[in-house]
Parts: structure tokens; C-alpha cells; sequence
């Protein structure tokens, strides 16, 4: 405190001329209505931009609530867009419910990947559930908590995904080699099936996780050997940038159960 006064006292000189100044100004304001619009004018626009600024920084901060709030209205624009008239043709279009969720811990660089997100048992998620972007499949849900859930990534060595393609309708398996985030690998296609680059790949109705018709990929290469029955290799560029992953969606089946139970009988 003594420092304090010591450094007015020694500066109060300085401190009175700036004193002196900002009253003469405002004395100068008051009395000249040329000065006084300017200054009005001036400190209009210096408010109007510090304003600009402040909303600027408040608006960066919310984003994080506009977000959320934008998927989980996505996810309700999903979920009523399914719900057609209760007729028996329809009962596999009102089967599926979408719950949105964001990404709170991703790896894609590893041999096995998983995905961490902020809801769990408490928001209707379950193992084994089906997860989703706008572009396609992300993989499946592994382990819950209350409030949080793992997700095995489409780019682990333990996932494969029964995939169809778009133009013929034969089927494959989609698995992940290991090596670039980026693309995958299609197993179990014959050499007989037309295949070509480009050609798109989505989820078929053999899964019992995921829609038909989730996008996979599209054909990126491929290789067949005549003396062989099955393609050698046909590689697909993922729909998904694993690389670049925010909110996602988990699919509700509502009918997996009961087909789970009939098919069981069979096995």
C-alpha cells in the first residue's frame, strides 16, 4: 500500500494533466454540437465493434450447446420421419429409434479402435446397438455405464459388417485390415458378382444392428484371379472420416429381440 501512494505521489503531476485533459474534452463536447456529434458518432461505432467482438466470443461459446441441441433435433426429425400410419406394411419402417450423443474420446491410428460417448444405460443405449453418422456406419456399441458408453469403431479387427452393393444386391463382408483409416476390405464376394470402381456399398438386411441401406462406401480397387472363386481383393473407401468425428447416432431396434429369439430356434 505504501508503494501505491509512493508511485501517485511521485507521478501526480502526470495524473492531474490527464485529469485536466478528459474534462476539458468533455467540457469541448458539451459545448460544441460539431465535436459532440462526432464523438457521438465515433463512440458508436467503437461500441458497436466491441459489441461485435463480445457477441463474437459468446456466440463461440455456445456453440458447444447449439450443437448438441442441433443433433438431438436431428435425432428427433429421424425418429418422426419413421413414424408412419400403423399399418402391417409398415411395421419395419417404425421399427428403428435414433439417440443422439457426442464423442468424447476417438482413436482411429490403432489396430483395435474404440470410441467413447456421453450417454449410457440411463439414455436408452445398450450393447450391441448399431452406431451412425449422416454419412454412414461408425461401428457398434461394446460396453455401458450408466452415463457412458464404448463404441467398437468399424476399424477393429474384431468388426465386420454385412455389406450389399447398391447396384447388383450381392453381399460381402466389410473388414478392416489395420492399415489406413481410410478404407476397408470386402470379403466373400464371388468372382461371378460385376464389380467396378465407384460402385456404392450399404448395410443389408441380413444385420440385425444396423438399417438396410446405411452407407459403407464405394469401391475404391479390386483384383480377381480367374483360377480363384472369390475376388482376391476388393477395397472400399469408408463413407466415414474417422478422422473427423463428433456426434453420432445409436439405432434403437425395436423388433431385434423378438427376431433374435426366432432365428435362435434355428441354430
Amino acid at each position: 500500500m505504501r508503494n501505491l501512494f509512493a508511485f501517485f505521489f511521485r507521478y501526480h503531476v502526470f495524473f492531474l494533466f490527464i485529469l485536466l485533459e478528459i474534462t476539458a474534452i468533455g467540457m469541448l463536447i458539451q459545448t460544441h454540437h460539431y465535436q459532440s456529434s462526432r464523438f457521438a458518432s465515433s463512440s458508436n461505432r467503437w461500441s458497436g465493434k466491441i459489441l461485435e467482438q463480445f457477441n463474437n466470443i459468446t456466440d463461440y461459446f455456445s456453440l458447444k450447446k447449439i450443437n448438441d441441441l442441433l443433433a438431438e433435433e436431428n435425432a428427433l426429425i429421424r425418429n418422426r420421419s419413421l413414424q408412419l400410419p400403423p399399418l402391417e406394411e409398415n411395421i419395419y419402417k417404425n421399427q428403428h429409434e435414433y439417440i443422439s450423443a457426442k464423442i468424447i474420446k476417438n482413436s482411429y491410428n490403432k489396430r483395435n479402435n474404440y470410441l467413447t460417448i456421453n450417454k449410457g444405460s440411463m439414455h436408452g443405449i445398450e450393447n450391441g446397438m448399431g452406431v451412425i453418422t449422416e454419412d454412414g456406419v461408425v461401428g457398434i456399441i461394446r460396453d455401458v455405464s450408466p452415463n457412458y458408453a464404448t463404441v467398437m469403431s468399424l476399424l477393429n479387427k474384431n468388426t465386420i459388417i454385412s455389406a450389399r452393393f447398391i447396384k447388383s444386391n450381392h453381399f460381402g463382408e466389410l473388414i478392416w485390415d489395420g492399415k489406413s483409416h481410410q478404407f476397408a476390405q470386402l470379403n466373400s464376394v464371388e468372382k461371378y458378382v460385376p464389380v467396378n470402381i465407384g460402385d456404392s456399398l450399404t448395410t443389408n438386411s441380413f444385420s440385425n444392428i444396423f438399417p438396410e441401406g446405411i452407407a459403407l462406401g464405394t469401391v475404391n480397387r479390386f483384383e480377381r484371379d480367374e483360377n480363384k472363386n472369390f475376388y482376391t481383393s476388393i477395397e472400399v473407401a469408408l463413407s466415414v472420416d474417422f478422422s473427423n468425428l463428433n456426434y453420432i447416432y445409436v439405432i434403437k431396434d425395436k423388433l431385434k429381440d423378438e427376431r433374435m429369439k426366432l432365428e435362435s430356434k434355428n441354430e
